[in-house]
């Protein structure tokens, strides 16, 4: 199992500042948690994760974290889109999507400049 790259790891502090009263749980569960897998789709990427079986299950079940979450990533106008999603009350995927529909197949998630953004655009010549 793999630990969490920079990306992944500011894309869950970010999706844990918007989840309200549910970040407890969440929090436990992706301490909790490894990368099983990882792929580059071409329109962003996908990181599969594995919880521990001791965490907390939420009650929600499969509503997913991360409605206003975007990065600004180098070589990307428009930059990603990040959802966090669960399955059975347990984080099991960490989305990443292309916000224009651009391609990421040669991007590099776990090396790539990137940094927080209010919404979907370029880096900023600032970025990480």
């Amino acid at each position: 199992m793999m630990a969490f790259t920079p990306l992944e790891q500011a894309a869950i502090a970010a999706i844990l500042d918007e989840s309200g009263e549910r970040r407890v749980v969440v929090e436990q569960q992706l301490t909790r948690s490894s990368v099983l897998s990882r792929k580059n789709t071409g329109g962003g990427f996908f990181a599969e994760l594995k919880v521990d079986s001791s965490a907390s299950r939420l009650n929600e079940g499969t509503i997913p974290f991360g409605e206003n979450i975007y990065f600004g990533i180098y070589g990307l106008q428009y930059g990603l889109g990040m959802i966090l999603h669960l399955k059975g009350g347990y984080v099991n995927l960490l989305e990443g999507y292309s916000v224009g529909g651009e391609d990421t197949s040669a991007i590099d998630f776990a090396r790539i400049r990137f940094a927080l953004i209010a919404e979907p655009g370029p880096l900023p010549t600032s970025g990480s």
